[in-house]
């Protein structure tokens, strides 16, 4: 028995009428009669009173058509809603929301959506902006965002990770340092120098390393630090100026042929890894949850 009939019956039963019924069904009449014959002779019983409709020209229901259109309505009704509620639930499954930090690299989030529309096209991504990555954190551990772009450490539980990317803190200054000659500088060498920052609230919690580092060579950092700024092309343009050198990933451009980016040794020689992650929690789909660990 099929689904459109049952729905014509009922455009007939409330119509009352086959002309009216038929053109709200945007079919012709006789067409309509027709499966309303075969839903007659499928259920093995009249709906419609035939005596009255051939001798009075009057579609009239009877007493078993009443109550199947009773009975038809709430079944359409409930079914209707079902489908509603299923295509609502599809959407949002079907949409995902994208956390990046602020000083995020343009390319990187490119790559990141790239490799996850090319393996869930059906899926749109929103990209929401946060100040820093432990912002992002935050508003995955919060459920704001379905997927994150951080750094580690992981500073909130139950969160799990796919690593896409590994670069380091270089240190940036302006050609005419002392240092730029070198194509390596140890720590300690810029015991004596002015540093420029991002604001804490931007910065990743790994460069709180760097202080450990320094006070283990024996000087504090942070005291050196002249200014604070809140945005990455204000935090070079200082670092053109003189005003001081920075810490800086290894991997962003810098765009300035007056700026020179150099390794940045520790400890032992180290470098200090920053390590760029896809964060998600457990209660994401299982289905994006293991493409997104196969994929990087």
């Amino acid at each position: 028995m099929e689904l459109r009939k049952l729905k014509s019956f009922l455009v007939v039963a409330k119509e009352l009428h086959f002309g009216k019924a038929a053109e709200k069904l945007n079919i012709t009449q006789p067409a309509l009669t027709h499966q309303i014959q075969q839903l007659e002779s499928e259920l093995g019983f009249d709906l419609f009173d035939k005596v009255k409709r051939v001798n009075n020209r009057k579609v009239e229901l009877t007493e078993a058509g009443v109550y199947l259109m009773k009975e038809i309505s709430r079944v359409i009704e409930l079914l209707d809603r079902t489908i509603k509620n299923a295509k609502i639930n599809s959407e949002k499954r079907k949409q995902l929301k994208l956390g990046i930090p602020k000083i995020c690299l343009v390319n990187e989030v490119m790559e990141v959506l790239k490799n996850l529309q090319l393996k869930f096209p059906d899926t749109t991504f929103k990209i929401v902006e946060y100040s820093s990555v432990v912002s992002v954190q935050e508003a995955l551990f919060k459920g704001n965002i379905d997927v994150g772009i951080t750094t580690f450490p992981l500073v909130f539980k139950d969160l799990d990770y796919k690593i896409f990317k590994n670069e380091f803190l270089n240190v940036i200054m302006p050609k005419k340092h002392p240092l730029a000659k070198y194509q390596k500088i140890k720590i300690e060498q810029l015991r004596n120098d002015k540093w420029v920052e991002l604001t804490k609230d931007l910065c990743p919690p790994s460069l709180d390393d760097v202080e450990v580092y320094c006070r283990n060579a024996g000087f504090s950092r942070n005291t050196n630090i002249v200014q604070e700024v809140s945005n990455i092309e204000l935090l070079i343009g200082l670092v053109h100026a003189g005003i001081g050198i920075a810490v800086f990933p290894s991997h962003y451009p810098i765009l300035s042929e007056e700026i020179v980016s150099k390794e940045l040794l520790f400890s032992d020689n180290n470098r200090l890894k920053i390590t760029k992650i896809l964060v998600f929690k457990d209660t994401l789909d299982k289905e994006y949850q293991q493409t997104i660990k196969n994929t990087w």
